[in-house]
């Protein structure tokens, strides 16, 4: 049994983990081909190894499970409202405020309620969401826990936990929400025009558009405009990077292998940059997309597509930041204007 006392992963280490981590679906997409379950596959291990706090292993066990759950509400949701554009709007737009009352909190809340706005837009754009998709979605869930245990079992000790406290964190929410209220307006319709914008003006893959937003929108200014940078950069390069790479070695297996070597290349780049880590996670989404295409030639199309959309969602995150802004402007330009009580004579 690993010993009680924590200790801090290496950098090698956490890019093998995520690697084994998020690789399992490509391989069994490979063999079983490649159906609706992929994606949701794909975006569980990822939320799960993002949600991923460490410590005993039950305590690890609740925030990756409520990585899954919130893919599978997602897609879900999506496919329950799906004949309703206006409440699914109203889906969006609820996504949206958790969005933004989240947004400074706890990392896995963050993380939790990114992949919320995404997984209900993935819903929205696939085939309906189904039995065979929640199974996938557990599968994977469960999956990344025990490579997780599993990992620190050979390691012989726990990673030290970086779990928040879940009764402070219902307390900084709490705190916070009056102050957040314009910015969860704000969001609440970006969110829900990004989302109808991309599919009006057919955007190859309009979630990307989405998932780009809230990878970047922040309520500081300043620290939107760096990621945005740093995302839009690292989005181009990695898209070249992909599409070098699966012009000379267009093979299943060459692609497989290039897929598994960004995966653990995927920290170290990170430590690097920004811009190189976005790069390399870019690499391996667009690998991924080119190993699964059922048809030659998208993958020319998809990576113009990342780029296009990439783009979209940081001009949507400009475009609630000018929102937030107004809207302050205008709450604090109707507040009364309390009159000074005169002094005594």
């Amino acid at each position: 049994m690993p010993r009680a006392k924590a200790a801090e992963e290496a950098l090698w280490e956490r890019s093998v983990r995520f690697a084994l981590t998020v690789t399992p679906p490509v391989l069994l997409a490979a063999f079983l081909g490649a159906q609706s379950w992929l994606i949701y596959a794909l975006v569980t291990a990822t939320v799960a190894f993002a949600a991923d706090t460490g410590g005993r292993p039950l305590a690890r066990l609740v925030p990756m499970a409520l990585g899954g759950f919130v893919v599978a509400l997602g897609g879900a949701t999506a496919t329950l409202l799906g004949g309703s554009t206006p409440l699914l709007i109203a889906a969006f737009a609820v996504c949206g405020v958790i969005y933004a009352l989240t947004e400074s909190a706890a990392p896995v809340a963050l993380t939790l309620s990114r992949f919320l706005c995404f997984s209900l837009a993935i819903g929205a754009l696939y085939p309906p969401f189904g039995v065979v998709d929640l199974e996938f979605i557990a599968g994977t869930a469960a999956a990344a826990w025990l490579i997780s245990v599993g990992w620190d079992g050979l390691r012989r000790r726990w990673r030290p936990s970086t779990a928040p406290s879940w009764l402070r964190l219902r307390a900084q929410l709490r705190a916070s929400h009056r102050e957040r209220r314009i910015f969860a307006v704000a969001v609440a319709v970006t969110i829900p025009l990004t989302y109808w914008t991309s599919v009006s003006l057919g955007l190859e893959r309009p979630y990307w558009a989405l998932l780009t937003l809230v990878l970047v929108l922040r309520v500081d200014f300043l620290s939107s405009r760096k990621l945005m940078v740093e995302r839009f950069l690292g989005t181009v390069l990695g898209v070249l990077m992909a599409g070098f790479y699966a012009r000379f070695f267009p093979n299943r297996h060459a692609l497989m292998i290039g897929i598994v070597l960004a995966a653990l290349a995927r920290w170290p780049a990170q430590r690097q940059a920004d811009v190189l880590g976005v790069a390399v996670l870019t690499m391996y989404v667009m690998l991924v997309i080119e190993l699964i295409a059922t048809a030659r030639g998208d993958a020319g199309g998809l990576l113009e597509a990342r780029v296009l959309d990439t783009a979209a969602g940081c001009a949507f995150a400009l475009f609630a930041l000018g929102l937030d802004r107004g809207l302050r402007w205008i709450v604090a330009a109707c507040r009364p204007i309390v009159p000074r009580s005169s002094p005594e004579p």
